[in-house]
């Protein structure tokens, strides 16, 4: 996650070529990793993906604080159809 939407050269990517590029990664973790036990750990691993999303919407946008743009990114993750590790 980190590797792909931190660099500065990532910023001019559409959410849409994000999601294309993550979706399947978050289903191979979610048929590999998933258990009854791992439900917290899945759900933490959520947030996080959220959480790296909104930062990257946020420098793109060229805002100082990120939790503005959680929200929106959510909206658009529904949108778009990002997968969920639950």
């Amino acid at each position: 996650m980190k590797e792909r939407l931190a660099p500065p050269n990532m910023r001019h990517k559409t959410f849409q070529d994000h999601l294309e590029y993550l979706n399947p990664k978050i289903q191979g973790w979610r048929n590999y990793y998933y258990t009854a036990y791992s439900q917290k750990k899945m759900a933490k691993l959520d947030w996080y993906i959220l959480q790296r999303l909104a930062k990257w919407v946020a420098k793109k946008r060229q805002r100082t604080r990120w939790m503005s743009s959680l929200s929106e990114v959510k909206a658009l993750s529904k949108q778009y159809g990002l997968k969920t590790l639950l």
